[in-house]
């Protein structure tokens, strides 16, 4: 059994696109079934409100699928070596920081990789052509301090203790899918190619998977397409996909914050292939943030 966070929970892993804002609502579309399935894993918000104990989780970044599996099974030296590191950089300077990301970028080290991304600037973890890692160090922030990390690196210990973490394309993850599984999808934009990796995210491949999932009854839901700013991520699904479609805000483009030239509301379509129970909108707050409400 799980027992559900009531609120939005901190990141262990800073991850661009997070839904961690939403998935205190996405979670309540999650049906009763007997397995979850997460095959784009990324920060995992969903995670911790997932309701079903049984779940498989992957990506085909190799470091962030090592990583999700020591915060899992020795989240004490997840602790340990995050605060090594953030010491050393406290104590001997910048420096510091370009040397783990040397020697990442030469031995993809899992620890190095949550430092990096708890260091570097505005979280945003961007690989070059070359798969090197090459976002600068944030001169202004120390990064986040070792004992409220450690805090954090625990309680995600324990949300995700029955987790299972691959590192594997989505369709291999996806094979054996069926009626008694629930799958929440957060793919890369339609048409894109990962800011960590050379592949290209295939849309003719991935509408035939989620065809495919249709026609054995799993149930899926999908943030796909959307806006930033005056961008468009225009990548209708077809039509015969889906049963029910909403659009959310999820967050601020951490790309123009870090170009100092505006901070961009991100929009997310929200795909169903099932009739909800329950109508997502857009609701504006009283302090005038707008957030999803449920009605």
């Amino acid at each position: 059994m799980i027992i559900k966070p009531k609120n939005i929970v901190e990141p262990v892993i800073k991850w661009s696109g997070s839904k961690r804002y939403v998935a205190p609502e996405l979670s309540r579309h999650i049906a009763n079934q007997k397995r979850y399935i997460e095959p784009f894993i990324g920060g995992g918000a969903m995670l911790p409100f997932r309701q079903i104990p049984n779940a498989v989780a992957s990506d085909i970044i190799p470091e962030l699928v090592k990583l999700w599996n020591q915060i899992k099974n020795n989240p004490e030296q997840v602790a340990e070596e995050y605060k090594n590191r953030w010491e050393r950089l406290q104590d001997e300077g910048h420096n510091v920081y370009y040397e783990v990301r040397d020697n990442f970028n030469n031995t993809k080290n899992e620890f190095d990789f949550l430092f990096l991304t708890r260091t570097c600037v505005n979280g945003l973890i961007r690989y070059n052509t070359n798969g090197e890692f090459n976002n600068s160090m944030h001169k202004n922030r120390p990064g986040i301090n070792p004992n409220r990390l450690k805090e954090v690196i625990l309680k995600w210990s324990h949300y995700i203790r029955d987790v299972e973490f691959l590192n594997c394309d989505y369709r291999q993850t996806l094979a054996d899918a069926d009626k008694n599984d629930f799958v929440f999808l957060d793919p890369p934009y339609g048409g894109t190619k990962d800011r960590y990796t050379k592949t290209e995210f295939n849309l003719d491949d991935f509408y035939a998977e989620l065809e495919r999932l249709n026609s054995v009854g799993a149930k899926w839901i999908l943030t796909f397409d959307g806006t930033a700013g005056n961008r468009e991520y225009d990548y209708q699904l077809p039509t015969e996909l889906y049963k029910h479609k909403t659009e959310i805000k999820t967050g601020n483009s951490p790309f123009t914050k870090s170009m100092k030239t505006s901070i961009d509301a991100i929009y997310e379509s929200v795909y169903f292939n099932f009739e909800t129970s329950v109508e997502l909108r857009n609701n504006i707050s009283k302090n005038g943030v707008q957030e999803l409400a449920f009605v």
